[in-house]
């Protein structure tokens, strides 16, 4: 603005200046600045263009002023306050000024607020997030510090989840303990017992065995008790087995059973058959026993 001022002014005086006459030439032009002010101190209309280009993308936000004075205060409450909370009161404009300097976002969700949840997370994480930050934005609060919040709770979380996996798992250990110190030198035999009943439970009722849940369930050492019990009670009466069940005892139950001559089809031949009928009993013992290993 100052190089322009000058360069006219220069122009005036060159125009001005013709040599002739008592060779003093003639009065050089004056360049009558910009007149900001009306008589009554007020702003003249436009003010704001004569500030130069750095105050343009501002013209907006100072053309509210009409006056010295009332730019004056407003400095002044700057200062003395900066950046009031929005209140009842507050004027969109102010609002909006207060959430520009503050990072509030316009839009009151996670993805105006540049949060995002971790993979795999539900559908209920999901509409909390979304509550908080529609709520966090409508209470103007700033992006930095809703991501931040965010984040740690994200980590509390985690950590909580943590120490009550880690809290089960000792739980379990402790449990699986016991049961090893009950059933001693049949643990192995009374698990695959446990899980061969459960299984064939489990199919009977349309449950996939590779579910979680499932395995979940048959890991747990109070279901095992309770399985190996079923599988006591079917073993020593045969009427208990559900009809459609078929044999619920384990691999090694039966080629135990047989190998005792309990077994009601195998038994009798193993112990008393003939060459072929051992031999076919013990050729199922062995098929039994494979299974097992």
């Amino acid at each position: 603005m100052k190089q322009r001022f000058q360069r006219l002014h220069n122009e005036a005086v060159l125009e001005g200046g013709d040599g002739g006459g008592d060779g003093g030439g003639a009065a050089a032009a004056t360049i009558t600045p910009p007149v900001h002010f009306n008589p009554d101190g007020s702003f003249s209309e436009g003010w704001t263009s004569g500030l130069g280009d750095e105050f343009s993308p501002h013209a907006d936000a100072l053309k509210d002023f009409k006056d010295v004075k009332g730019l004056a205060k407003s400095y002044l409450h700057f200062r003395k306050t900066g950046p009031a909370y929005p209140g009842e009161s507050s004027t969109p404009e102010e609002v909006s000024r207060y959430q520009a300097l503050a990072q509030v976002p316009t839009e009151g969700s996670p993805t105006g607020y540049g949060v995002t949840l971790p993979e795999g997370a539900s559908d209920l994480d999901r509409e909390v997030l979304d509550r908080i930050t529609a709520i966090a934005q409508k209470n103007h609060a700033s992006a930095p510090a809703v991501r931040a919040m965010v984040a740690e709770y994200q980590t509390i979380q985690a950590e909580a989840a943590q120490a009550f996996a880690d809290e089960a798992a000792k739980v379990q250990k402790a449990a699986q303990d016991d049961l090893v110190a009950a059933w001693r030198g049949d643990f192995e035999a009374n698990k695959s017992t446990v899980r061969h009943l459960a299984t064939t439970l489990a199919s009977q009722a349309g449950i996939n065995p590779d579910d979680p849940s499932f395995a979940n369930m048959v890991s747990n050492p109070a279901f095992g008790k309770m399985m190996l019990e079923v599988s006591k009670l079917t073993r020593e009466d045969g009427i208990r087995t559900p009809a459609g069940m078929g044999d619920l005892r384990s691999p090694r139950q039966v080629a135990d059973s047989i190998m005792d001559g309990s077994d009601p089809v195998w038994g009798q031949k193993w112990k008393d058959g003939d060459h072929d009928e051992r031999l076919a009993a013990y050729q199922e013992v062995a098929r039994l026993l494979n299974k097992v290993s």
